[in-house]
């Protein structure tokens, strides 16, 4: 899937400033994985559980300190990695067409962690996996596999799923959208948690956020509620439809520093993932 030139050039531009988000500082340490795309995060005052049970967030496009960042803000008691490939949805979707390549990254980050004082044997309790933008790409592979989609606890779309149009019927194509629909059914039944952003920023080539969130709507039978609410930083929300673990937020704004919003102030839904909080 290709974007508008102008509007990936943009995004260059607004992903290297994006480490300059709102949210303070985390202080942590951060490991190189097998793969030089995959950075592990222990972040700083990390509170071990008796049990040795570690809650993993994994997280897909984005500058890896905005993601510890927000983590932070949000009081997250969790393990992060981050993914990031150079390119647009079809990197992430390349690799991850390697049915055992999430494995790896779940093994990789495990082993990591085996080697570190304190954390044991490191084994997952809850998995988040979270994807700004072009990461989508990764997700929508991964979710095609059941036993990933039974694994994940959690996932947060961040204006963060596009689609190719059917011709015939000007919608997304329902290939590209039958398993986020299958997870999404997954969380109105109070299996899963499904969180769901989008901006309104057009994609005329493409469906975009805001039109596969319509699908989705569409598809568990949903009407959105009009709203006029702030969230973090310039984020306001102008639509929401909640059933079961699915919730999804709308936000106003058509440019890039809008879509960009979603990852700069991701606290704004990373406290709402079913991973543990610190206790201060």
């Amino acid at each position: 899937m290709k974007r508008p030139v102008a509007f990936a050039c943009l995004f260059v531009v607004l992903l290297a400033k994006v480490a300059s988000a709102q949210a303070p500082p985390a202080m942590g340490e951060a490991f190189e994985l097998s793969q030089p795309q995959w950075k592990l995060f222990v972040p700083s005052g990390y509170e071990h559980r008796q049990d040795g049970a570690v809650d993993l967030l994994i997280h897909f496009h984005g500058d890896p300190q905005t993601v510890w960042n927000n983590a932070a803000q949000a009081r997250l008691n969790a393990i992060i990695v981050t993914a990031n490939y150079n390119g647009l949805s079809s990197a992430y979707s390349k690799p991850f067409s390697d049915t055992e390549l999430f494995r790896s990254l779940l093994d990789d980050a495990r082993a990591k962690l085996r080697k570190l004082p304190d954390f044991g044997e490191a084994a997952f309790d809850r998995i988040a996996v979270t994807s700004f933008s072009a990461g989508y790409g990764a997700v929508r592979e991964i979710l095609k596999q059941p036993h990933y989609r039974e694994a994940i606890d959690a996932i947060l779309a961040a204006d963060s799923l596009y689609a190719s149009t059917d011709a015939a019927d000007g919608t997304p194509v329902d290939e590209q959208m039958a398993d986020y629909k299958t997870y999404a059914d997954m969380a109105t039944r109070g299996e899963k948690t499904f969180l769901f952003t989008h901006s309104d920023v057009a994609t005329p080539t493409y469906e975009s956020t805001r039109e596969t969130g319509d699908e989705l709507l569409a598809h568990l039978g949903l009407t959105p509620t009009a709203i006029d609410q702030p969230g973090l930083g310039t984020l306001r929300f102008t639509r929401t439809a909640e059933r079961g673990g699915f919730v999804l937020w709308g936000a106003a704004g058509e440019t890039g520093d809008d879509h960009m919003a979603h990852l700069r102030y991701l606290a704004e839904w990373l406290d709402d993932l079913p991973l543990a909080k610190r206790a201060e």
